[in-house]
């Protein structure tokens, strides 16, 4: 056996690879950067840093006209003896990675792509000097694209960087903060998108315009679940989740968001996952407009994976449009992959996607399958109470009136299977959401009921099919089908009233 040992050569193009290559979307910059600064902020708050009334912090600055981005975060900082060991080694993170929200060591490397100049910057403290370290992104993508450079990452690394311990600082300082010079990328320059990305992608607090935010938070200090939340500053505005009560189309609103459920599920009785979804009037798909939109997975509440990670667990792909909610992973075991979309395979993580598909195709599957039909009945509802009030319009005209007599006829079955719909799903969903939402949508249980009584009471139908009867019956004139159907209306609009009772009243009603 051969005993020379081989030593391999790691290429210049890994840290390409770990930059532009790792990810979909130039954005997750922010959430690597910020990420991090919370671990550190977590670390500060454990070792009492914050004494002085100082708030944990971080700061993003865009500068759009000099294609600036600086992020800041009043965290530990980084000592200086660890300094070169910690920002100068590739994928040696000393973070934990059942604890820590970064820990492979590689997301600080993001920036490199999307500017000419990546600086680190930090100061601990205790310490009278910041420690400075400069990658010359430029000099970097011009040696990838020189195929004639064959060097490996190591000595690629060394001949970009530079660094400084002599800049003096306060020794009451403690931060860390990245630049990024003459940034390449439009995306990442826009203040609104950048906002709008982060607030729903980092670990910020619910905003207080979304009042279904203290629901959740009790729900979750009851189960012992602790949601991750920090300050994050875009130009100085605080970000807070985008979760908001109204749901939007073409600007204006469209639905509410009247209540949140929740939902858990357990393998080896630990929790592995918990979470909500919001639960509108109407429960139609959320249009695009609402950045919201969507059933989101969490980790340490820092999204995982994009907008749309969850669309495959549904029954139908388009099921996760009907909702907006969170899901947060809780096992330690569900531990996010190198490109944080999902989970490293594992028992847990197949329990997860097991667990979560089965919720999804039960539960909200059936929930907005029954929405959309009561929106369904209820619609057919509303037409037949407008149609039957067009009715009683004196001034209408015959031509009119034989238009209305039509669309009437049209809709008449399924007024009738309407009034069955409606009833059984109030009492699926009795004591639920829905269940309050049919009974508030202007259908009269108690009425329907009564009149279900009195035709078994009389042994006839006093139904709405009037095309049933009129099929049955030989021909009629038209004035005689107008004049019948007109009866059929007020024996549906009165039926508390039989015998000599409706009889006056339809005499009253027709010789008008």
């Amino acid at each position: 056996m051969n005993t020379t040992k081989f030593i391999p050569i790691i290429g210049k193009n890994v840290i390409e690879n770990l930059t532009v290559g790792m990810y979909d979307d130039p954005r997750f910059v922010y959430r690597e950067y910020v990420q991090n600064a919370a671990d550190q902020i977590d670390i500060a708050k454990r070792e009492n840093l914050y004494q002085h009334g100082d708030e944990p912090s971080i700061y993003i600055q865009i500068d759009a006209d000099s294609k600036k981005i600086v992020i800041e975060d009043n965290a530990t900082g980084i000592k200086r003896r660890e300094f070169l060991s910690l920002l100068g080694n590739i994928a040696q993170s000393t973070k934990n990675k059942y604890e820590d929200k970064g820990f492979r060591g590689i997301g600080r490397l993001g920036g490199l792509g999307y500017c000419e100049k990546l600086i680190f910057e930090t100061s601990f403290y205790g310490e009278d000097r910041k420690s400075i370290m400069t990658w010359d992104a430029k000099m970097l993508k011009k040696i990838f694209n020189d195929e004639s450079v064959t060097i490996d990452a190591a000595a690629l690394i060394s001949i970009i960087t530079d660094y400084s311990f002599e800049n003096p600082e306060n020794p009451d300082a403690h931060y860390f903060k990245v630049t990024m010079e003459n940034v390449t990328n439009e995306n990442l320059l826009d203040v609104q998108q950048v906002r709008d990305y982060l607030s729903m992608v980092a670990p910020v607090p619910f905003a207080n315009i979304f009042t279904h935010r203290n629901k959740i938070y009790q729900t979750a200090s009851k189960k012992n679940i602790i949601i991750d939340e920090y300050n994050v500053y875009v130009n100085t505005d605080q970000l807070f989740k985008g979760y908001k009560d109204y749901i939007y189309k073409n600007n204006a609103i469209e639905d509410a968001i009247i209540d949140v459920a929740f939902f858990e599920e357990y393998y080896n009785e630990e929790l592995l996952f918990w979470g909500w979804f919001g639960i509108s009037k109407n429960m139609h798909q959320i249009p695009d407009e609402n950045k919201s939109r969507g059933i989101r997975l969490r980790k340490s509440n820092i999204q995982i994976g994009l907008e749309n990670r969850l669309d495959e667990f549904h029954y139908k792909e388009q099921g996760n449009r009907y909702f907006i909610g969170e899901v947060y992973a809780i096992n330690k075991e569900l531990i996010p992959n190198g490109r944080r979309d999902f989970f490293l395979d594992g028992t847990e993580c197949m329990q997860f996607s097991k667990k979560l598909r089965e919720l999804f195709h039960k539960k909200l599957y059936s929930l907005y399958y029954d929405f959309s039909k009561k929106n369904t009945a209820t619609e057919t509802m509303r037409k037949f109470d407008d149609l039957s009030e067009k009715l009683k319009d004196k001034y209408i005209n015959q031509e009119e009136k034989k238009k209305t007599l039509n669309e009437l006829k049209s809709i008449e079955k399924k007024v009738v299977d309407a009034k069955k719909i409606l009833p059984k799903l109030a009492k699926k969903y009795n004591g639920q959401v829905l269940g309050s939402i049919i009974k508030e949508s202007g259908f009269d249980f108690e009425k329907e009921q009564q009149r279900k009584e009195q035709q078994e009471e009389r042994g006839k139908n006093t139904g709405i099919d009037a095309q049933r009867i009129i099929d049955n019956k030989k021909e009629l004139s038209q004035e005689e089908e107008f004049l019948l159907k007109k009866v059929y209306v007020i024996i549906r609009q009165n039926p508390q009233m039989h015998g000599e009772e409706l009889v006056q009243k339809i005499d009253g009603e027709v010789r008008k």
